[in-house]
């Protein structure tokens, strides 16, 4: 890897090019590669199996000059080339991190941005330690891992601990630290009233590491029946960090430190959505999984994905839900689907999880069905064909036009030459007409940020005092009611957040749902809620609220239709059309 002055300080982020070209003087580079690959001397320079594509026999050479150099696949450079290549770092976090290696400081020219505190990682670091001390202790813990299948050599590649009950153990645990850096880092929390105590208790934690390997937040989960007691029925089920100068939940990624760890040479990845299924999955040997944390996946992590393979599988629930998320995935991957990367989609039959499938079926079944997923560019075609009649004219138009737009935000290259190809032969229509109009399409935008919630009606505002005061009752919705009223309430003021919990949460009480909105600008609207008397007795409010769900589904769809009555009449386009005909069918 070779760049010249002005790549080097482009990519450099304000740092000074004199202080580069010091620090690759300071910097031995046998030091640098010799953390990842097994060196043995030949001569004045040293040789081993490349790193980055697999090999028997060793040709990768590392030279006392201060570069490196494969002669089976022709990976060259500098330490700062090998550290982005090997971890996938930008420039400016390789030079980073070869400035720790001598313990000198990164000056900054005309630096915008603010840098992270770097003291934050030695204290998420010694909070690691303590939760995983504290779980060596706790023979509960331990013994709810062991019936999660979870071995004590796995809970310890991954760093598993435990944070006991209790309002202040971290907090005094880690005394040695100011309460403000520990606050700064996620670790405290602090009610309205200015009290500080311990963001995580009784649960079993998950520690989230960047490529480097540094802890820059964590995940934990309950671990006892009903939720635990005492300090953590308030709590709900899953708790992440909040996000802090270390910590970004769109860009980081769980398992990923773990899954380079594992293999010497990654070639795919396994994205899932949660860090127990990671864990599970690495138990009966699947090592490549990582998860988001408790976001959708993006396109900033699909960049940082194909930093370091070219072959990712999205593994989603087979439930509309997933499927959801799998179309959301595709909008985020298409920018950067360049040549040579692939991407998949397979689904797990419904009410299934990674965790719960690969313990009760084994491994060979949920790689069989990671086989079989479909690749982004069927997966596409086939979701802009539902509700099509390809049989008609109109619908072959429809076709076009809706996917077109979309196939105009992925790089030019065979995939997009491929389905352009694929769309003209399914709209019966001549492939170089859609080529064309491809190239002048504007592109599809890329998906914005929701819209602030609407108001709640007084009809919406009853059925959320009713399920504030008792979650329990969503469980008396059948499926299909239940689906209907989370997708009605779904841009609702707070109704929507409160369904998404009790949906996830269905044993969860008024305590643990205000739990989880403790810290929240809307917790003490919900709280006031709970104070406030039933208007039934708890015995009637059953029926009540299912009768008030029917009414409130009943109310969105003929807002729905109204809406998109109104939107046709004043446009010509075929996709209102479609709209149209989905709403009123």
């Amino acid at each position: 890897m070779a760049f010249g002055q002005a790549t080097l300080m482009a990519m450099a982020g304000g740092i000074p090019q004199s202080f580069i070209n010091g620090l690759l003087d300071r910097v031995d580079i046998v030091d640098v590669v010799g953390t990842r690959v097994q060196l043995r001397r030949a001569g004045a320079n040293h040789m081993g199996l490349c790193p980055f594509h697999d090999e028997k026999t060793p040709s990768f050479h590392v030279y006392a000059d201060g570069h490196f150099h494969c002669y089976g696949c022709g990976a060259h450079g500098t330490p700062i080339g090998f550290l982005m290549d090997a971890d996938g770092l930008t420039f400016p976090e390789a030079v980073e991190a070869l400035a720790g290696l001598v313990g000198v400081e990164v000056p900054r020219q005309r630096s915008s941005g603010k840098a992270p505190d770097r003291s934050l990682y030695a204290v998420l670091e010694a909070a690691n330690e303590r939760f995983q001390a504290w779980l060596a202790e706790d023979a509960e813990a331990r013994a709810y891992l062991d019936e999660r299948g979870v071995s004590a050599a796995t809970a310890g590649e991954f760093g598993l601990g435990l944070a006991p009950a209790g309002w202040e153990r971290l907090k005094t645990a880690l005394h040695g630290f100011d309460e403000s850096k520990l606050q700064a880092a996620g670790l405290l929390a602090s009610t309205d009233g200015g009290r500080v105590y311990d963001r995580f208790r009784e649960r079993i934690t998950f520690p989230i590491r960047d490529t480097r390997g540094r802890v820059v937040g964590f995940g934990g989960r309950t671990y006892k029946a009903g939720g635990g007691q005492g300090t953590n029925d308030a709590q709900p089920k899953y708790l992440n960090s909040p996000e802090t100068e270390v910590f970004k939940k769109g860009r980081e990624l769980y398992g990923l430190f773990e899954a380079r760890r594992a293999r010497r040479r990654l070639e795919s990845v396994v994205v899932v959505e949660g860090y127990m299924d990671v864990v599970a999955l690495a138990q009966h040997g699947i090592d490549n999984a990582v998860a988001t944390l408790g976001t959708a996946v993006g396109e900033a992590h699909f960049e940082r994905l194909y930093r370091h393979v070219d072959d990712v599988v999205c593994c989603f629930d087979g439930d509309d839900a997933g499927r959801g998320a799998a179309w959301k995935a595709v909008a985020a991957a298409f920018p950067v689907l360049a040549e040579g990367r692939q991407l998949r989609f397979a689904f797990l039959p419904e009410g299934e999880d990674p965790d719960t499938l690969v313990r009760r079926r084994g491994a060979t079944e949920f790689q069989d069905r990671l086989r079989r997923g479909a690749s982004v560019g069927e997966y596409f075609l086939a979701h802009q064909q539902q509700g099509l009649d390809l049989l008609r004219l109109d619908h072959r138009a429809l076709l076009c036009d809706q996917a077109l737009p979309a196939l105009a935000r992925l790089p030019a290259g065979t995939l997009r030459t491929m389905l352009v190809e694929r769309l003209a032969d399914l709209g019966q229509t001549d492939g170089a007409t859609l080529e064309q109009r491809l190239r002048s399409a504007p592109a599809a935008a890329t998906p914005a940020s929701p819209p602030a919630p609407r108001p709640l009606s007084k009809l919406g505002g009853k059925l959320l005092r009713l399920l504030v005061g008792q979650p329990r009752l969503f469980k008396t919705l059948d499926a299909d009611e239940g689906r209907q009223f989370a997708a009605a309430a779904a841009g609702d003021e707070l109704l929507g957040e409160v369904l998404a919990f009790v949906r996830q949460t269905p044993d969860a009480d008024a305590a643990a749902l205000l739990g989880r909105f403790l810290g929240e600008a809307s917790y003490g609207r919900l709280a006031a809620l709970a104070e406030q008397p039933l208007p039934l007795p708890p015995d009637a409010c059953g029926e009540e609220f299912a009768a008030g769900v029917r009414r409130y589904v009943a109310e969105d769809e003929r807002r729905q239709r109204a809406s998109i009555r109104d939107a046709v009449r004043h446009s010509d386009s075929l996709a209102d059309l479609r709209q149209l005909r989905n709403a009123l069918s």
